[in-house]
């Protein structure tokens, strides 16, 4: 493999490029995060209420629906990434992102439209999926832009967004909740945040249409090593790595989306907590996960990525039974003590996902083969689990089943990483084990 080398980007770039790539990403987790923690909103919005279980189901059926289309979206995008630079193809995908989620805000009921509303709901969510199937390539614009020395603190406080993201979905639930009760927010008010998506796009694309294209990349499309065909590239040249990845992302998904879609939904449906006190508990762990997040990168920058990999997939063998089982307890302190419990373990693996999808792979193939291996662990694993976690409960009755497929998706992806994954941060790779394979090394 060739190394691409490019003078480093002054500072100010580089901040400009942060906070571009960072609020784009924050529009893409706000808008899923507003979807879960809306659940029950929706279902009584667009599904027939004469069976509420089967209604949430069908809600969260589709949510897993839309992520069957991240995959399209990743070929699709990873490929004009790689192809065409990474700024413009990420321009069109916050427009699509915003646009799509502000549109579900104005649509018809099922009062009113009747089956037109959930498949004119399935509709914009497919639109949702498709675009956010390329957003995970701000990593690679981001990547390209910052050194090497504190990369993985730089990434740990990219990350932020996410958890900024499902924090201010929960935040603005709550007070919306407290504000109008949870039969104004069910009538009307979930609108309202659905509808916040679109000046939080377009002030992402403004962000986005102030940065310059990397410098990697045009180094690489002067000399006519832009590739061809990179999904292809990726697919057939990076299989064991993209395995790797799959399946740090297959557990990282799990995880994220249990953590901020299904347990506040879980806590208050099916447990007996109040929906102001699931609320506000999950708002409490996002603000404490922003704080974990930049800690965690900073650790791997001196440990390595790996150790720290290895150590989530282990805690989260170990602690969902009894995180589920604290936070059912249902005072506020004891959901909060449950939820902590459980993203102490699972918080590495939202830290060092990006910084790790870009590390492994080639600079020619940086948007699309970690897009690619990210959107089709999230499509099978993170858009699913919601659901499954939900059947689980309803097809056995027990309380045990969602912590139990936790543990084993950990389990798996234990041995993923274990025998697959190599180790990537800088400063670790540079005392290798004897034979480890080692990814490309390069310093923008």
């Amino acid at each position: 493999m060739t190394t691409t080398t490019a003078p480093p980007p002054s500072r100010t770039a580089q901040r400009r490029v942060f906070w571009a790539t960072t609020i784009g990403v924050s529009v893409e987790w706000f808008d899923y995060a507003i979807y879960g923690v809306m659940a029950p909103a929706i279902s009584h919005n667009f599904f027939p209420q004469s069976n509420p279980t089967a209604g949430l189901l069908a809600t969260y059926g589709v949510f897993a629906l839309s992520f069957l289309a991240r995959p399209l979206g990743s070929m699709y995008f990873g490929s004009r990434g790689d192809r065409l630079g990474r700024r413009n193809t990420l321009l069109t995908v916050i427009l699509l992102m915003s646009g799509s989620t502000a549109a579900i805000g104005l649509l018809p009921a099922y009062s009113t439209v009747g089956l037109a509303a959930p498949l004119l709901l399935l509709a914009l969510r497919i639109v949702q999926g498709f675009s956010a199937g390329g957003e995970f390539g701000a990593a690679a614009l981001l990547y390209e832009h910052v050194g090497a020395r504190r990369r993985g603190m730089v990434f740990g406080l990219f990350n932020l967004s996410s958890y900024v993201s499902a924090l201010s979905a929960l935040g603005l639930s709550t007070l919306l909740t407290q504000l109008i009760g949870e039969s104004g927010v069910n009538e009307w008010g979930w609108r309202v945040l659905f509808l916040i998506s679109l000046p939080l796009g377009l002030t992402g694309l403004y962000l986005r249409r102030r940065v310059a294209e990397s410098a990697v990349f045009i180094n690489m499309a002067e000399r006519g090593a832009v590739a061809e065909r990179p999904v292809r590239e990726a697919v057939t040249q990076q299989r064991r790595r993209l395995f790797s990845f799959f399946g740090l992302i297959m557990l990282n998904s799990v995880a994220y989306y249990v953590l901020n879609t299904y347990l506040p939904t879980y806590l208050s449906e099916n447990a007996g907590v109040s929906r102001v006190a699931a609320l506000a508990a999950s708002t409490l762990i996002s603000l404490t996960m922003i704080l974990l997040q930049p800690l965690y990168g900073l650790l791997s920058d001196r440990i390595g990525r790996k150790p720290l990999l290895l150590f989530a997939a282990v805690g989260l063998v170990v602690v969902p039974l009894p995180a589920f089982f604290i936070a059912g307890l249902g005072a506020f302190v004891f959901v909060y003590l449950g939820q902590l419990l459980f993203i102490l373990a699972a918080a590495p693996t939202s830290a060092l996902a990006a910084v790790v999808g870009s590390e492994l792979f080639p600079a020619k193939l940086r948007y699309s083969a970690p897009t690619i291996g990210y959107n089709f662990a999230y499509a099978a694993f993170g858009g699913t689990a919601p659901l499954i976690c939900a059947a689980l409960l309803d097809t056995t009755g027990s309380q045990l089943a969602p912590p139990i497929y936790i543990m084993g998706i950990a389990v798996i992806a234990f041995f993923i990483m274990a025998f697959t994954l190599p180790e990537t941060a800088p400063y670790a790779r540079s005392r290798p084990m004897q034979g480890a394979e080692q990814p490309e090394s390069e310093t923008p």
